[in-house]
């Protein structure tokens, strides 16, 4: 009896996988990108991603032991020696061994960023970012994302960032004479995790300057903040990555959310967190609106999108739910103070192994006799806008982004490729579903856009010393590259902060706190290297969170030693 009901079951199951993986076959078959060059092999389950990713070992090793680093200089190796041998268009296999579109082609990424009708994130990216941060900006998509944009834009005009200036400056301080005790009197210089301490601080501020919230993430007076410590748990520990790979694979797998994981409990803990503080900040914040209170005049960034989103000229059916408003919250404290801290720990370190560009910004900086700069201050200083730029460009803070097609479409692209039938085609059609790499860091070292020395954190060349320096004329911003224009870009044609209705939305926030924190930090202190470079590595995610490769144990870190300036 039981043979005769299990017999009807294992027949129809194996119809069912044969059904779906003739499905796959056919359109395997008949997808567009097969003719595309590319790199051959791929594992049956998880393609490239190892090499994409620069993660070593089959792929359950990849969900234990994601945290395998490589150095700066090699975090992409695999990619750029795909492009250097495929050219700027070339297939390489995803999840499942889908063939994914991998393109540093300038119109073609023009085209991807500005029909985001078309491109969005995909269901893998929309789940992992839903379960934590809930429905805002970074989640939604479409008409959805243009609603709540609208709202939210006010907040981070430029009247508004000028006004938050003084909270970068005194937060900047902080961390300075926190840094000062620490090394006290020892003439030696002092080995300090800058990037921890730079958490805690971009932490601070989007509290303060976000949120109108004390974390005190700095100086917890022997309290540790709950907040900071469940971000490090999350993001930061050791265990961190493989945890994330686990996440990436439910993701990607759905039924393996239904299985307990290692790390879980973490990822809830800081979610609740942040959806119990953004609570109270809320409700607290339209209290206070409501009452007439200090809050009705406050420049902070949800009192601005509280009244935003209660202002006559917004339509009742366009205004933020309390849902959507809240979820606002934690978004922001997220994408407010990783991608900030990322991005100031290495232009530190970009500083601490190229000296003579230091001292060339150090001197620059002690031009201004003021610890409390104005943001017209900070942007007039030229010598520090083009080390910024060089930095974003070199070390952008998240290396790539990855969009998905909603539809079919064609690409069109500035320059013809060939096929591996040796045709030459000017457009790329592209399939419902394909996966297109935005790869950032590709784009910014792109030697047919930047020249020879594209991979090279420089400014100008000379005979002998070939980082030389031309005082206030960076050599590399002082006539930037015609083909440089052609980059989508809200930013110093640079792909750092996207482009397009999903450009990021705090960039200019963004700008003037690191320019705050190196106008401080570098006119106070001289960095060196703690470590050899190529022990320095990034962490298999967008998000470029760099490690020791020699000290794994540690997280993620980035040590520097620093000495006082003497006056």
């Amino acid at each position: 009896m039981t043979s005769q009901l299990l017999v009807p079951i294992a027949a129809t199951l194996a119809f069912y996988a044969l059904y779906h993986l003739a499905k796959m076959v056919h359109k395997d078959y008949v997808n567009p990108l097969r003719n595309l060059p590319g790199p051959k092999g791929g594992n049956v389950v998880t393609g490239h991603f190892r090499h994409v990713m620069q993660v070593s070992g089959p792929v359950f090793r990849f969900v234990w032991d994601a945290y395998q680093w490589n150095s700066l200089w090699k975090d992409h190796a695999t990619p750029d020696k795909w492009r250097e041998e495929f050219g700027a268009n070339y297939q390489s296999r995803g999840f499942f061994n889908t063939r994914d579109l991998y393109t540093t082609d300038t119109r073609a990424l023009t085209h991807v960023l500005m029909n985001d009708h078309i491109y969005q994130k995909g269901p893998v990216a929309h789940r992992i970012l839903t379960h934590f941060l809930g429905n805002g900006l970074l989640s939604v998509e479409t008409a959805e994302h243009k609603r709540q944009r609208k709202i939210l834009n006010p907040a981070f005009g430029v009247p508004q960032i000028r006004s938050l200036t003084d909270i970068f400056n005194r937060k900047s301080v902080q961390l300075r004479d926190i840094w000062l005790r620490d090394i006290g009197q020892d003439s030696n210089p002092f080995r300090v995790d800058v990037f921890a301490s730079l958490r805690k601080m971009t932490l601070d501020v989007i509290g303060e300057a976000g949120f109108k919230y004390q974390f005190n993430a700095l100086d917890p007076n022997g309290q540790p903040n709950d907040l900071e410590a469940a971000f490090t748990r999350l993001m930061h520990s050791p265990q961190a990555q493989r945890q994330a790979g686990m996440r990436l694979l439910q993701a990607e797998i759905p039924i393996l959310g239904l299985l307990p994981t290692p790390g879980g409990k973490v990822v809830e803990e800081a979610r609740l967190k942040m959806i119990n503080i953004a609570k109270k900040l809320l409700a607290d914040s339209q209290t206070d609106i409501k009452a007439g209170g200090e809050s009705a005049t406050q420049r902070d960034l949800l009192s601005l999108l509280v009244k935003s989103n209660t202002s006559h000229e917004i339509q009742e059916h366009q205004r933020l739910s309390d849902a959507e408003v809240i979820a606002q919250i934690p978004t922001f404290f997220v994408a407010g103070h990783e991608t900030t801290s990322t991005a100031t720990a290495l232009a530190l370190h970009a500083l601490s192994v190229h000296p003579k560009v230091q001292m060339k910004l150090r001197e620059e900086l002690l031009t201004l006799k003021t610890d409390n700069p104005t943001m017209d201050d900070l942007n007039s200083l030229p010598y520090l806008e083009s080390v910024l730029r060089e930095i974003m460009r070199v070390y952008p803070p998240v290396g790539f982004s990855v969009r998905e097609a909603m539809e079919d479409d064609v690409l069109p692209l500035s320059k013809s490729y060939l096929d591996r039938n040796g045709n030459t085609y000017d457009t790329i059609p592209i399939r419902k579903g394909t996966s297109i790499r935005i790869p950032i860091s590709a784009v910014h070292r792109d030697t047919e856009i930047w020249g020879a020395d594209a991979a090279v954190f420089r400014y100008c060349m000379a005979e002998i010393d070939f980082i030389a320096l031309m005082p206030h004329r960076p050599e590399r911003w002082e006539n930037i590259p015609e083909a440089a224009s052609a980059i989508p870009s809200v930013w110093a044609n640079l792909l750092t902060f996207l482009a397009g209705n999903h450009n990021c939305i705090g960039f200019r926030f963004s700008l003037v706190e690191i320019k705050s924190l190196l106008f401080t930090l570098v006119r106070a202190f001289e960095f060196e290297a703690a470590v050899p470079e190529d022990t320095i590595g990034f962490s298999p995610t967008p998000v470029r969170r760099p490690n020791v490769i020699t000290e794994l144990d540690g997280g993620n870190q980035l040590p520097l030693l620093v000495r006082p300036c003497l006056a």
